[in-house]
Protein backbone atom coordinates (compact mmCIF):
# COMPACT_ATOMS: atom_id res chain seq x y z
CA UNK A 1 0.00 0.00 0.00
CA UNK A 2 1.09 3.41 -1.49
CA UNK A 3 1.86 6.33 1.01
CA UNK A 4 -0.67 8.42 -0.88
CA UNK A 5 -3.27 5.02 0.16
CA UNK A 6 -2.23 4.94 3.65
CA UNK A 7 -3.51 8.68 3.92
CA UNK A 8 -6.79 8.32 2.52
CA UNK A 9 -7.37 5.11 4.33
CA UNK A 10 -6.94 7.05 7.72
CA UNK A 11 -8.87 9.96 6.35
CA UNK A 12 -11.60 7.88 5.29
CA UNK A 13 -11.82 7.08 9.40
CA UNK A 14 -11.28 10.24 11.03
CA UNK A 15 -12.37 13.05 8.78
CA UNK A 16 -15.91 12.03 8.56
CA UNK A 17 -15.46 11.90 12.75
CA UNK A 18 -13.44 15.05 12.73
CA UNK A 19 -15.06 17.67 10.59
CA UNK A 20 -17.61 20.15 11.77
CA UNK A 21 -15.75 22.97 13.39
CA UNK A 22 -14.16 23.96 16.77
CA UNK A 23 -13.26 20.30 18.89
CA UNK A 24 -16.01 20.62 21.49
CA UNK A 25 -18.06 20.83 18.41
CA UNK A 26 -17.97 17.58 16.75
CA UNK A 27 -19.18 14.41 17.16
CA UNK A 28 -15.72 12.94 18.53
CA UNK A 29 -15.07 16.12 20.94
CA UNK A 30 -18.22 15.72 22.20
CA UNK A 31 -17.82 12.42 23.12
CA UNK A 32 -14.86 12.92 24.53
CA UNK A 33 -16.11 15.95 26.67
CA UNK A 34 -18.62 12.88 28.06
CA UNK A 35 -15.68 10.48 28.13
CA UNK A 36 -12.74 12.21 30.42
CA UNK A 37 -15.50 12.85 33.95
CA UNK A 38 -16.73 9.21 33.55
CA UNK A 39 -12.74 8.07 33.56
CA UNK A 40 -12.08 10.20 36.38
CA UNK A 41 -15.24 9.08 38.39
CA UNK A 42 -14.68 5.49 37.39
CA UNK A 43 -10.86 5.89 38.67
CA UNK A 44 -12.18 8.17 41.60
CA UNK A 45 -13.91 4.70 42.31
CA UNK A 46 -11.45 1.99 41.87
CA UNK A 47 -8.82 4.07 44.21
CA UNK A 48 -11.38 5.21 46.87
CA UNK A 49 -14.39 2.85 46.96
CA UNK A 50 -12.67 -0.57 48.19
CA UNK A 51 -11.82 0.71 51.66
CA UNK A 52 -15.00 1.52 52.09
CA UNK A 53 -17.20 -1.25 51.06
CA UNK A 54 -14.55 -3.96 51.29
CA UNK A 55 -14.79 -6.08 54.30
CA UNK A 56 -11.81 -5.82 56.85
CA UNK A 57 -9.05 -7.44 55.56
CA UNK A 58 -7.52 -10.28 57.84
CA UNK A 59 -5.60 -12.14 55.66
CA UNK A 60 -2.83 -12.23 52.68
CA UNK A 61 -5.66 -13.26 50.43
CA UNK A 62 -8.14 -10.55 51.43
CA UNK A 63 -5.25 -7.96 50.79
CA UNK A 64 -4.53 -9.27 47.39
CA UNK A 65 -8.69 -9.43 46.34
CA UNK A 66 -8.85 -5.78 47.10
CA UNK A 67 -5.81 -4.96 45.04
CA UNK A 68 -7.10 -7.17 42.55
CA UNK A 69 -10.37 -5.03 42.23
CA UNK A 70 -8.53 -1.85 42.49
CA UNK A 71 -6.45 -2.54 39.30
CA UNK A 72 -9.57 -4.42 37.44
CA UNK A 73 -11.54 -1.46 37.78
CA UNK A 74 -8.65 1.28 37.13
CA UNK A 75 -8.30 -0.86 33.74
CA UNK A 76 -12.21 -0.72 33.14
CA UNK A 77 -12.95 2.80 33.76
CA UNK A 78 -11.76 4.21 30.45
CA UNK A 79 -12.68 1.38 28.20
CA UNK A 80 -16.40 2.13 30.04
CA UNK A 81 -16.35 5.42 29.73
CA UNK A 82 -16.29 5.15 26.02
CA UNK A 83 -19.09 3.13 25.77
CA UNK A 84 -21.10 5.24 27.66
CA UNK A 85 -19.65 7.97 26.01
CA UNK A 86 -20.99 7.36 22.86
CA UNK A 87 -23.97 6.27 24.16
CA UNK A 88 -24.93 8.94 26.23
CA UNK A 89 -24.11 11.47 23.06
CA UNK A 90 -26.45 9.08 20.88
CA UNK A 91 -29.08 9.57 23.15
CA UNK A 92 -28.81 13.12 23.46
CA UNK A 93 -27.07 14.33 19.97
CA UNK A 94 -29.55 12.33 17.82
CA UNK A 95 -32.54 12.13 19.41
CA UNK A 96 -35.39 13.35 17.65
CA UNK A 97 -36.18 16.84 17.97
CA UNK A 98 -39.26 18.76 18.27
CA UNK A 99 -40.12 20.07 14.90
CA UNK A 100 -37.46 18.11 12.65
CA UNK A 101 -38.19 15.67 10.09
CA UNK A 102 -38.16 12.21 10.94
CA UNK A 103 -35.72 11.41 8.44
CA UNK A 104 -33.10 9.85 10.51
CA UNK A 105 -29.43 11.06 9.97
CA UNK A 106 -27.08 9.45 6.95
CA UNK A 107 -24.98 6.19 8.74
CA UNK A 108 -21.14 7.32 8.22
CA UNK A 109 -18.53 5.12 7.03
CA UNK A 110 -18.62 1.65 8.49
CA UNK A 111 -15.39 1.10 10.61
CA UNK A 112 -15.01 -2.61 8.69
CA UNK A 113 -12.23 -2.28 6.13
CA UNK A 114 -11.02 0.79 8.48
CA UNK A 115 -7.45 -0.64 9.76
CA UNK A 116 -6.11 2.21 11.65
CA UNK A 117 -8.99 2.21 13.90
CA UNK A 118 -9.59 -1.71 13.65
CA UNK A 119 -5.78 -2.32 15.02
CA UNK A 120 -6.19 -0.14 17.59
CA UNK A 121 -9.79 -1.90 18.86
CA UNK A 122 -8.60 -5.39 18.78
CA UNK A 123 -4.95 -4.17 20.09
CA UNK A 124 -6.23 -2.09 22.92
CA UNK A 125 -8.52 -5.06 23.74
CA UNK A 126 -5.18 -7.83 23.27
CA UNK A 127 -3.14 -5.70 25.84
CA UNK A 128 -6.22 -5.63 28.31
CA UNK A 129 -6.81 -9.10 28.12
CA UNK A 130 -3.59 -10.42 28.84
CA UNK A 131 -2.83 -7.92 31.19
CA UNK A 132 -5.84 -9.23 32.79
CA UNK A 133 -5.08 -13.20 32.29
CA UNK A 134 -1.19 -13.04 34.04
CA UNK A 135 -2.47 -11.25 36.98
CA UNK A 136 -5.19 -13.54 38.02
CA UNK A 137 -3.23 -16.63 36.91
CA UNK A 138 -0.51 -15.10 39.26
CA UNK A 139 -2.77 -14.54 41.97
CA UNK A 140 -4.29 -17.99 41.95
CA UNK A 141 -1.34 -19.27 41.75
CA UNK A 142 0.52 -17.66 44.54
CA UNK A 143 -2.55 -18.41 46.53
CA UNK A 144 -2.54 -22.48 45.84
CA UNK A 145 1.33 -22.61 46.31
CA UNK A 146 1.80 -24.38 49.91
CA UNK A 147 3.76 -23.01 52.74
CA UNK A 148 6.37 -24.32 55.11
CA UNK A 149 3.90 -23.80 58.26
CA UNK A 150 0.74 -24.79 56.51
CA UNK A 151 -1.87 -26.67 58.68
CA UNK A 152 -5.24 -28.16 57.70
CA UNK A 153 -8.81 -27.78 58.98
CA UNK A 154 -11.62 -30.18 58.15
CA UNK A 155 -14.66 -28.04 57.51
CA UNK A 156 -18.31 -29.80 57.08
CA UNK A 157 -21.50 -28.01 56.54
CA UNK A 158 -24.51 -29.44 57.42
CA UNK A 159 -28.06 -27.93 57.00
CA UNK A 160 -27.69 -25.02 58.80
CA UNK A 161 -24.35 -25.50 60.78
CA UNK A 162 -20.48 -25.43 60.10
CA UNK A 163 -18.26 -27.78 61.71
CA UNK A 164 -14.50 -27.22 62.22
CA UNK A 165 -12.73 -30.53 62.92
CA UNK A 166 -8.50 -30.22 63.74
CA UNK A 167 -6.84 -33.34 62.87
CA UNK A 168 -4.85 -35.59 65.01
CA UNK A 169 -5.94 -33.64 67.75
CA UNK A 170 -9.54 -35.20 68.06
CA UNK A 171 -11.07 -31.49 68.38
CA UNK A 172 -14.19 -30.44 66.84
CA UNK A 173 -15.69 -27.59 67.36
CA UNK A 174 -19.20 -25.14 65.79
CA UNK A 175 -16.62 -21.96 65.96
CA UNK A 176 -13.86 -21.59 63.81
CA UNK A 177 -9.82 -20.88 65.67
CA UNK A 178 -7.04 -20.58 63.63
CA UNK A 179 -3.51 -18.86 64.78
CA UNK A 180 -2.10 -15.73 63.08
CA UNK A 181 0.41 -15.87 60.32
CA UNK A 182 0.19 -19.83 59.23
CA UNK A 183 -1.42 -20.55 56.08
CA UNK A 184 -4.86 -22.90 56.49
CA UNK A 185 -5.71 -25.79 54.31
CA UNK A 186 -9.57 -26.14 54.87
CA UNK A 187 -10.93 -29.37 53.29
CA UNK A 188 -14.36 -28.58 53.04
CA UNK A 189 -17.40 -30.92 52.42
CA UNK A 190 -20.96 -31.39 53.03
CA UNK A 191 -23.27 -33.47 54.63
CA UNK A 192 -26.70 -33.08 52.84
CA UNK A 193 -26.50 -30.45 50.10
CA UNK A 194 -24.20 -28.03 48.64
CA UNK A 195 -23.33 -25.06 50.67
CA UNK A 196 -20.82 -22.17 49.88
CA UNK A 197 -17.62 -22.04 52.88
CA UNK A 198 -17.15 -18.00 53.03
CA UNK A 199 -14.73 -16.69 55.74
CA UNK A 200 -15.67 -12.92 54.95
CA UNK A 201 -12.93 -10.91 56.42
CA UNK A 202 -10.07 -14.03 55.20
CA UNK A 203 -10.49 -13.26 51.51
CA UNK A 204 -11.57 -17.03 50.28
CA UNK A 205 -14.82 -18.81 49.08
CA UNK A 206 -15.60 -22.02 47.48
CA UNK A 207 -18.28 -24.56 47.33
CA UNK A 208 -18.63 -27.41 50.30
CA UNK A 209 -20.40 -30.61 48.13
CA UNK A 210 -21.71 -33.63 49.42
CA UNK A 211 -19.47 -36.33 49.11
CA UNK A 212 -16.52 -34.17 47.47
CA UNK A 213 -13.63 -32.44 49.54
CA UNK A 214 -12.43 -29.45 48.26
CA UNK A 215 -9.20 -26.98 49.26
CA UNK A 216 -8.79 -23.81 49.98
CA UNK A 217 -6.03 -21.66 51.38
CA UNK A 218 -5.97 -18.51 54.20
CA UNK A 219 -3.15 -17.01 55.85
CA UNK A 220 -4.73 -14.97 58.80
CA UNK A 221 -2.25 -11.71 59.52
CA UNK A 222 -4.53 -10.22 61.93
CA UNK A 223 -5.63 -11.01 65.31
CA UNK A 224 -9.59 -10.91 65.79
CA UNK A 225 -12.86 -12.05 65.20
CA UNK A 226 -14.37 -12.50 61.25
CA UNK A 227 -17.53 -13.52 60.46
CA UNK A 228 -18.16 -17.32 58.47
CA UNK A 229 -21.49 -17.45 56.07
CA UNK A 230 -22.76 -19.87 53.82
CA UNK A 231 -22.69 -18.15 50.12
CA UNK A 232 -25.14 -20.91 48.18
CA UNK A 233 -28.56 -20.77 48.86
CA UNK A 234 -28.73 -24.24 50.67
CA UNK A 235 -32.56 -24.07 51.94
CA UNK A 236 -35.05 -22.69 54.52
CA UNK A 237 -32.61 -21.03 57.07
CA UNK A 238 -29.59 -20.53 54.44
CA UNK A 239 -29.51 -16.85 55.89
CA UNK A 240 -29.03 -18.08 59.30
CA UNK A 241 -25.79 -20.30 58.29
CA UNK A 242 -23.51 -18.38 60.11
CA UNK A 243 -20.78 -18.47 63.01
CA UNK A 244 -17.76 -16.71 63.89
CA UNK A 245 -14.25 -17.49 63.55
CA UNK A 246 -10.95 -15.94 65.71
CA UNK A 247 -7.61 -15.44 64.70
CA UNK A 248 -5.10 -15.53 68.10
CA UNK A 249 -1.22 -16.10 68.63
CA UNK A 250 0.03 -19.86 68.33
CA UNK A 251 0.61 -20.18 72.12
CA UNK A 252 -3.22 -19.06 72.11
CA UNK A 253 -4.52 -21.79 69.50
CA UNK A 254 -2.71 -24.38 71.54
CA UNK A 255 -4.26 -23.76 74.94
CA UNK A 256 -7.51 -23.74 73.02
CA UNK A 257 -7.20 -27.25 72.13
CA UNK A 258 -6.43 -28.61 75.12
CA UNK A 259 -8.74 -26.33 76.48
CA UNK A 260 -11.70 -28.38 74.36
CA UNK A 261 -10.04 -32.14 74.97
CA UNK A 262 -6.78 -32.44 72.66
CA UNK A 263 -3.36 -33.66 74.42
CA UNK A 264 -0.19 -32.02 74.79
CA UNK A 265 1.83 -33.87 72.69
CA UNK A 266 -1.34 -34.27 69.75
CA UNK A 267 -1.33 -30.38 69.99
CA UNK A 268 2.44 -30.41 69.94
CA UNK A 269 2.56 -32.80 66.70
CA UNK A 270 -0.47 -30.66 64.84
CA UNK A 271 1.52 -27.67 65.52
CA UNK A 272 5.11 -28.93 64.46
CA UNK A 273 3.57 -31.41 61.78
CA UNK A 274 3.54 -29.13 58.74
CA UNK A 275 6.84 -27.30 59.64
Amino acid sequence: MSSEEKRDEIAAVVEPVFRGGPLWKRPAGKVLIIWVPMTIIGLLLAFFAPGHLFPENMSAEQEDVKTTFILFTALAAPVAAVVWGIALYSIVGWRKKSGKSDTPPEDGPPIRGGTIATTIWLGTSVILVVVLLVWGMAELSSELAPQQNAMQVNVTGQQWQWTFSYPGTGVTSTQLIVPEGRQIHFHVTSEDVTHGFWPVQLGVQIDANPNVTTLISATPNKLGTFDVRCSQICGLNHAYMETTGTTVTQAQFNAWLVSHGASATSVHSYAMSAK
